[in-house]
């Protein structure tokens, strides 16, 4: 089959892709799918088979009932089953709602609720949190339930039907016509802070507001050679994964390796076994992987590249050295307008730094009045954004007009600055940094903390696995700064040890009042700590206390 590339009109929309990969590399490998690195389980689909099983469940689909403009909620693990469902979408012009497969309850509620779905598909290890709130969800009509690895004795819902059976259809062209308006995506933020926002895609706009065309001339970005062979353990219901990896992966004609989660005592056999030659880290994979107890091995393998958002400044040389890989950083985000910081093809990157915008992009820092920052002083990161792109680094989230309005505004220079709602500075040779989001920053007496910054000297500690630090408010009204520890297996510690560390690496100022050591922090799929739900439990019986406790600092 011929690999000539084709050249894409700007009319053109994913399914156009997927049919063309077919006809032109259809036998190549897309995606290795590890069902179980144990046992040495994997499976392996070509573009081909993508494109027909696709169709298949697209016209089973639509033999329920279920039509252009519905919307399907999808609450799948990695695998798959979830790629040929957003695969299946896009052809027939439903949207995808892609569904944080740890909610339960009123969180899981909310969303199926709020996105109008009218259809779920759900993996079976997860239809007893849809079971408890289906009752309070009448619009959801069809429950269709993917039953891969399912014992033999677990029996369907009432109601509901198979994965399976629905791709029983056949696989003709799914002949739909399709409008760039047409609504694709809803991609939930992450709720950290308050009600998750659903971020809006459609067939002509995808992440960054970018058209099909555009989004496969900048896949070139992720993976940088002919024989690059990507790998994501990441949720698919996240952009990184979606949109960094797999898409990129696709359109580049690159083989992607999937895993069900990210384990860190496998990861590096992973990446062995398959060969992979660049994966995405998130949040605390860095820090993780370094807690592992060092391996003779550590540099066997075929990595060349790491893509990492906000990779500790302590932890980047080191964990370079240890696993003789290139760390490169990348800043971006699904609610982002498709603006970008990165130190790819950059020069004497300082360690830490996020990066520069790429060319023809703009980036400042600005204080809560509209005023551009000097050097080296800590404000909200912002973006340009010039009269000619506006309707593109729009965001829209979905019923709620408000949200999305307040993202770009005018600063005191005139200008339209897109507000990315995260603290950062720069230099004075140009290079970023990151300090903490905005709403995680702390104020205790007068000071104005970044959580990040108690963090990172507090996971230096190698008895601690990882810290979550917060604000709580105080008698006074302001914040006291409190810690949620987690300690390595087997290791012990006593609140005054973490005070005894914490002297001298930071200033007075930033250690905590309060500490909680617990067992785990509450995290959303993609290890991002969910404060709020720290904040919510506030001082217990078991915080201590540092100033009821009488411990005084030097």
């Amino acid at each position: 089959m011929s690999t000539k590339r084709f050249r894409l009109s700007r009319k053109a929309v994913l399914k156009d892709v997927i049919k063309h990969k077919a006809e032109t590399v259809g036998d190549k490998v897309f995606l290795t799918y590890i069902r179980d690195f144990d046992k040495g389980i994997d499976e392996k689909y070509t573009y081909k088979e993508m494109h027909l099983k696709s169709n298949r469940l697209a016209n089973g689909l639509m033999n329920l009932g279920i039509k252009k403009g519905d919307g399907i909620a999808l609450m799948e693990i990695n695998s798959p089953e979830f790629l040929l469902t957003i695969f299946a979408t896009f052809k027939m012009g439903a949207y995808t709602v892609l569904v944080n497969i740890a909610l339960r309850g009123d969180g899981l509620k909310y969303i199926i609720d709020h996105s109008n779905a009218s259809a779920i598909i759900i993996h079976w290890t997860l239809i007893d949190a849809f079971l408890e709130i289906k009752s309070q969800i009448p619009a959801i009509k069809h429950v269709i339930v993917d039953i891969s690895e399912a014992p033999a004795d677990f029996k369907l819902p009432e109601g509901s039907i198979s994965f399976q059976e629905v791709m029983q259809a056949p696989d003709d062209e799914i002949n739909i016509e399709l409008s760039h308006d047409d609504l694709s995506l809803l991609m939930y933020t992450a709720g950290t802070t308050g009600l998750p926002k659903a971020i809006m895609f459609w067939q002509g706009k995808l992440i960054g507001g970018m058209n099909v065309q555009t989004l496969v001339s900048i896949a070139k970005l992720f993976g940088s050679g002919p024989d690059d062979i990507l790998y994501t353990s990441l949720p698919l219901f996240h952009a990184n994964a979606l949109f960094l990896t797999t898409l990129p992966a696709f359109f580049e004609q690159k083989p992607l390796i999937l895993a069900k989660r990210f384990s860190a005592s496998r990861h590096w056999d992973i990446c062995r076994e398959y060969g992979i030659t660049f994966f995405n880290s998130l949040g605390a994979m860095i820090p993780i992987l370094m807690k592992q107890p060092e391996r003779s091995n550590d540099k066997e393998h075929n990595v060349r590249n790491v893509y990492s958002a906000a990779c500790p400044k302590e932890l980047w040389v080191a964990f370079e050295k240890r696993f003789g890989i290139k760390i490169i950083e990348f800043y971006a985000a699904s609610d982002g307008g498709g603006f970008m910081l990165t130190t790819q093809g950059q020069e004497d990157i300082p360690v830490g730094s996020m990066g520069k915008p790429p060319v023809g992009m703009g980036a400042d820092i600005m204080d809560d009045d509209g005023n551009i920052l000097e050097p080296e002083e800590v404000g909200e990161l912002v973006f340009l954004v010039r009269e000619s792109e506006i309707n593109q680094r729009k965001v829209k989230y979905y019923k709620d007009d408000k949200a999305s309005e307040n993202l770009i505004r005018e600063g005191k220079d005139g200008q339209n600055w897109f507000h990315t709602g995260d603290l950062a500075y720069k230099d004075k040779e140009g290079w970023f940094y990151f300090v903490d989001r905005k709403k995680d920053s702390i104020r205790r007496r007068g000071e104005n903390i970044a959580s990040y910054s108690i963090e990172k000297i507090i996971n230096l500690n190698d008895k601690i696995l990882e810290a979550a630090a917060y604000g709580i408010k105080s008698e006074l009204g302001e914040d006291e700064i409190m810690v949620a520890i987690v300690l390595k297996p087997g290791e012990t510690m006593t609140p005054e040890g973490l005070l005894n560390f914490c002297q001298g690496k930071m200033a007075n100022f930033m250690i905590p009042r309060y500490i909680d050591f617990v067992d785990m922090l509450p995290k959303n799929e993609v290890h991002r700590i969910l404060k709020r739900i720290l904040k919510e439990r506030g001082v217990t019986e078991s915080t201590y206390d540092r100033e009821k406790a009488g411990y005084v600092l030097k």
